[in-house]
């Protein structure tokens, strides 16, 4: 059983809005469905998150600068209205089960110019939209670069779990996250992820393409690289707004992947708020959501059709990162041109395996077995022909 919180700690939902609008002075939030995300969320940091105060005080400030964003993307729309003229190429969607080679294959891919990759410090503060030739002095990216450089000097634990990197496309939490539709694994709310999971995402993506948009309007090119692995709870509502879409699928033995996932996720929770969740329950939540996403994953697989998919497995992508490669260029129909296999080569060399220290965590850790996790992955490893003990 999971413990919850005793006392209402957070501002209502229409407190929120109104610090968003004096804060700007604007008042049009656009359209969406973000009103019902904002309060699924609110009831489960409230019921389930069990926050220190500086936690809660800086999931609050979260809420209150992404409902602000949400202000600026209106006022920008409305005084460059021609912003939703923007033709949005792709996207290519790096997805699957997460812990699966994903962030490194995204990593990779974002080394090429051909794509238009989403970068966090963008999705933090998406006006005024960046201005290609002038990134460099933008000073979102000069902080973005600053925090991953602390992060490195500061924290072996986090780094050895996950590379960082400014310019790499990274998980869309904060573009989401304008419309309350975000998985928000950085807080553990699970009554807003027993929702999230089946709620109707076709609006949050609508609104996801229009900040595509406007991240787009000054900085090309076109052809969008998406990495996130949560994108397999909701296929159908990305296809809805990205109808272009085509999907790189990343797999991994599931017994290696869930207890990563949840050794990983735990660790970004803010402050301490993991020693307020026993482990043994994190893992099985964690182990079923990631199940239910990836039966969900399948069913619209089925759907869109085999041919808008291409399917990489974690062992291949170790051993042999540039056939791999070759493999998705082949399917994208794009160039592998020698200047990228140089920039991939020297990726490689500085992010080889172990590169930033081990992460180390077992199953048992989080009240799971490999065994068991296989068993209840079994309809994702046969199907997929998943190799498991990597």
């Amino acid at each position: 059983m999971i413990a919850t919180s005793e006392a209402a700690t957070y501002p209502a939902l229409e407190s929120l809005l109104q610090d968003a609008r004096e804060a700007t002075g604007l008042a049009d939030f656009g359209e969406g469905s973000f009103r019902e995300g904002l309060a699924q969320l609110l009831a489960s940091l409230e019921r389930d998150a069990l926050l220190p105060e500086a936690a809660r005080q800086h999931t609050i400030a979260l809420i209150r600068r992404r409902l602000v964003n949400r202000l600026k993307i209106e006022d920008w729309y409305a005084r460059h209205p021609e912003t939703a003229d923007v033709a949005v190429g792709g996207p290519i969607v790096v997805t699957g089960l997460t812990r699966t080679g994903s962030t490194a294959l995204g990593n990779m891919l974002s080394l090429d110019p051909q794509f238009r990759s989403l970068r966090g410090w963008e999705q933090r503060e998406p006006v005024p939209p960046p201005v290609l030739g002038a990134e460099e002095a933008d000073p979102r990216r000069i902080a973005a670069a600053a925090e991953i450089d602390a992060l490195y000097a500061a924290n072996d634990a986090v780094v050895a779990q996950h590379i960082h990197e400014v310019d790499a496309s990274v998980e869309d939490t904060e573009v989401l996250g304008l419309d309350f539709g975000a998985q928000q694994m950085t807080l553990p709310v699970w009554g807003y992820f027993d929702w999230w999971r089946t709620a109707d995402m076709r609006a949050v993506f609508r609104y996801h393409r229009r900040v595509v948009q406007l991240l787009q309007s000054r900085r090309p090119p076109d052809l969008w690289l998406f990495k996130a692995p949560h994108h397999k709870f909701h296929l159908d509502a990305l296809m809805e707004a990205y109808p272009n879409a085509r999907f790189i699928m990343t797999h991994r033995d599931p017994a290696k992947s869930v207890p990563s996932y949840a050794s990983f996720v735990s660790s970004i929770w803010p402050g301490d708020t993991a020693s307020r969740h026993q482990p043994q329950v994190v893992g099985p939540e964690i182990s079923k959501h990631l199940r239910v996403g990836m039966e969900r994953a399948l069913a619209s697989r089925d759907r869109i059709g085999e041919d808008r998919f291409i399917d990489i497995h974690h062992p291949d992508l170790n051993r042999d990162p540039l056939g791999t490669l070759a493999r998705i260029y082949d399917f994208l129909g794009l160039e592998l041109t020698q200047a990228m296999r140089d920039s991939v080569t020297a990726w490689l060399a500085k992010h080889r395996s172990g590169a930033h220290g081990e992460h180390r965590y077992t199953p048992e850790q989080y009240g799971l077995t490999a065994a068991g996790i296989r068993a209840d992955y079994d309809f994702y490893i046969k199907r997929f022909g998943v190799h498991t003990g990597d």
